[in-house]
């Protein structure tokens, strides 16, 4: 088996755990999160839903499952739908405020670009913003490189003495050819060459 370097073997190990235990306050959020499998495609033209799967609300249908594969936002909202829907969050909302919650969380609206997923979960209060420092495994989080952005479900911070450098996350994308676990980095190491921005890097943690 290829051998990964330290850093990167240890905090694969971290993530496996993790997920094996579903533990803190987000445990049911990981436990949907790893119940789409690995893989499936990634939709690079970002064409249809980007869905793993048809998601309906009240008998309605909010979107179709996604053809060709998924893609990150999609990949999420899947998840928070199910997340809030066991919390029993989404039982008084109607069905048109679920689907102004995903075009919100899409980024597919003038009211909010840059935050996403924090700004739809507050709006539809259902959630609430986490400092950056204060992120937990579970957590949803929109964040932005240098000319990209990504929504994601965090899992872990990635650290060298004691500084956060990089985090690791679990979404749909190219790298993973669909969904999946990933790592990125807050500076240009470990060969990123377009690094994430801790100053547009946002969480959001259901209610």
């Amino acid at each position: 088996m290829r051998k990964l370097p330290l850093l990167l073997a240890s905090t694969w190990f971290a993530t496996l755990a993790a997920a094996a235990e579903f533990s803190g306050p987000n445990a049911d959020v990981l436990k949907i999160a790893y119940s789409f499998k690995d893989g499936g495609q990634y939709n690079q033209a970002w064409k249809g839903s980007g869905v793993p799967e048809e998601i309906t609300f009240k008998g309605e249908r909010i979107l179709a499952a996604g053809e060709g594969g998924t893609y990150c936002c999609g990949y999420t909202f899947a998840v928070v739908m199910q997340a809030a829907e066991a919390r029993g969050l989404l039982k008084d909302k109607a069905v048109e405020q679920i689907r102004k919650f995903q075009k919100e969380w899409y980024g597919a609206t003038d009211a909010d670009k840059e935050k996403l997923v924090t700004f739809a979960a507050k709006n539809l209060d259902i959630g609430r913003e986490i400092p950056f420092d204060e992120a937990k495994p579970g957590d949803f989080c929109q964040f932005w490189r240098g000319k990209s952005g990504h929504s994601v479900i965090f899992l872990s911070w990635i650290k060298e003495n004691g500084e956060k450098i990089g985090m690791r996350y679990r979404s749909s994308q190219g790298a993973t050819d669909g969904i999946g676990d990933r790592t990125e980095y807050f500076k240009p190491v470990h060969g990123q060459k377009d690094p994430l921005n801790p100053k547009r890097t946002y969480f959001c943690r259901l209610n």
